[in-house]
């Protein structure tokens, strides 16, 4: 698979590309030399990922990585699987200080979830399973990680188009994202 080949799609219909599925105790990112889905840590304690996480392609945010996504799915999806999403929200991060925003988005293609337009219309305690989530991370990672905030669909699209933005701009160095509007 040819991940660097995997188009966004556009702002409401965007691209995420799984790297690690819900209810896994294994972290997998996408390693760019390698262009593939690699092992990057395993957890502890039985604490696993709530929600299926990766990466919106042909995006570049703050931490000069991808832009990250939770994928909320009525069934885990493998590492490597593109899933053609929409937003619902974003949530404000800090990693040891440096914002690291993660946007939540469902599958258009998952009947359970693809009605769904914002954070509200979950049927559960959404706040408090990725604030635990983050909590648990900072222990079993040795860090700081800290939950901000959790903003509208609105804001986590304008948050796709920006970081979307400095990917096709990317030949520039991009020094200073002070030119990101920070809505929260």
């Amino acid at each position: 698979m040819h991940y660097k080949n995997i188009l966004l799609g556009s702002v409401e219909r965007f691209n995420v590309i799984i790297e690690t599925p819900k209810g896994s105790e294994n972290n997998y990112e996408y390693d760019e030399k390698l262009d593939a889905i690699k092992l990057k840590w395993v957890f502890k304690n039985g604490f696993c990922f709530p929600f299926d996480y990766g990466f919106i392609p042909q995006t570049l945010a703050e931490d000069k990585d991808v832009a990250d996504a939770f994928v909320i799915t009525s069934y885990p999806l493998y590492p490597g699987t593109i899933a053609e999403c929409k937003t619902i929200g974003i949530i404000e991060v800090l990693d040891r200080g440096e914002v690291d925003d993660k946007i939540i988005a469902v599958p258009v293609v998952d009947p359970e979830y693809n009605a769904y337009v914002s954070l509200q219309e979950l049927q559960f305690g959404y706040k408090a399973i990725f604030e635990d989530f983050f909590r648990e991370l900072a222990i079993q990672k040795n860090k700081k990680v800290e939950v901000k905030g959790f903003h509208d669909a609105l804001i986590a699209r304008k948050y796709i188009e920006e970081t979307h933005k400095i990917f096709t701009q990317q030949n520039i160095e991009p020094t200073n994202y002070a030119h990101i509007p920070r809505r929260f």
